[in-house]
């Protein structure tokens, strides 16, 4: 009977053993990689592991040639050029990055880039006033405590740009409230942070205009109706809590839920857009009114050098024949200029913690 699959870890492990990596030092190296990494690349090193196993090539000091093989064994299957290079990613873990230097190695994606080019999974994005719009009917003092969760978190996402990851981790001991509005520090790590990546701070103003779109005044709002569940028990720290019992803080799961459902009733078509796109909605909306891309990139959580907006997010809005044209209406200039005011003005950027 074949041995089963050890998992991402004990591979990475084993690895280490084997280059001469002292045993004291395998749980600090093994930190090097995130525990999201790892449950990325378990799939990949999990068939990498099956093929080793089945072709009884060593798995940990291959040559080039079997390691193309495996690669197009699974492009034979229908991988895309995404999974096989995540793939070879994995592989990288257990056999060093000198795999992606190979000229073999490079010249194989570059065929597989050609044959089967990855595609952007949208090729146009919704408006963010389609959901401001809908937020507008919901009164701060007369809605449920679901739906001002909901409001909350949707606000938050749109004026933010920030991932649901980074909102999840929102700590009450790290607002501050000010005359100008809410200025709020992540200090957890978060997909972005590094070595020298700066913590981001959100600033949230206070919309004057339209108090009924006003993110920092809803967040408040919500403070104060969610303050007797949170008394000084540390059980309840995060901003968005559960509100149904037993009441709990909010996963990154939870808060994605929440913001589909007001998307759905919104009217914006979760068929095809997913929680993630208000980073699309929000920071296209942007780029069309103008605001510069360091501001947009600073605002998001993107790294100085990344292309990710560029590449991933910038898509035309959906449903608008003329942008121009929406921006004249009352209701499309008024949601455009409620989520952006804060770019515009008070530049959210990244600080150190």
């Amino acid at each position: 009977m074949e041995p089963s699959y050890p998992g991402s870890r004990n591979i990475i492990r084993e690895a280490l053993r084997l280059g001469q990596i002292p045993e004291s030092a395998y749980e600090i190296c093994l930190a090097s990689v995130r525990s999201s990494t790892l449950k990325q690349y378990n799939s990949g090193l999990k068939a990498w592991w099956i093929f080793c196993t089945t072709s009884k090539i060593s798995l940990f000091s291959p040559s080039i040639p079997n390691v193309l093989k495996f690669l197009c064994i699974h492009f034979e299957k229908g991988a895309s050029y995404g999974t096989l290079n995540s793939y070879r990613s994995a592989i990288a873990q257990v056999l060093g990055p000198s795999i992606a230097q190979d000229f073999r190695v490079k010249r194989f994606f570059q065929g597989v880039y050609q044959l089967r080019p990855s595609k952007p999974k949208y090729t146009n994005t919704w408006g963010p006033s389609i959901v401001l719009n809908f937020v507008k009917k919901l009164n701060n003092d007369h809605i449920t405590l679901e739906y001002l969760t909901y409001k909350l978190a949707i606000l938050l996402a749109l004026t933010t740009g920030q991932r649901v990851q980074t909102l999840s981790l929102i700590d009450t001991k790290n607002i501050f409230q000010s005359e100008k509005g809410v200025e709020i520090k992540i200090t957890d790590k978060i997909k972005t942070s590094g070595k020298n990546a700066f913590q981001p701070i959100l600033t949230l103003p206070f919309y004057k205009e339209d108090i009924s779109v006003c993110v920092a005044t809803t967040l408040i709002c919500y403070l104060g109706r969610t303050k007797v569940f949170r008394s000084n028990d540390v059980k309840y720290s995060k901003l968005l809590l559960t509100f149904k019992k037993p009441i709990h803080n909010a996963t990154a799961q939870t808060i994605s839920r929440w913001i589909k459902k007001l998307m759905k009733e919104s009217g914006v078509d979760i068929t095809k857009f997913t929680p993630h796109t208000t980073r699309h909605a929000s920071t296209s909306a942007a780029f069309k009114k103008g605001i510069t891309f360091d501001t947009i990139r600073s605002a998001a959580g993107w790294s100085a050098n990344s292309k990710t907006f560029a590449v991933f997010y910038n898509r035309p809005i959906k449903n608008l024949s003329s942008f121009a044209q929406a921006v004249l209406e009352y209701t499309e200039f008024l949601s455009i200029k409620c989520i952006f005011l804060i770019y515009n003005i008070f530049f959210i950027q990244y600080r150190f913690k």
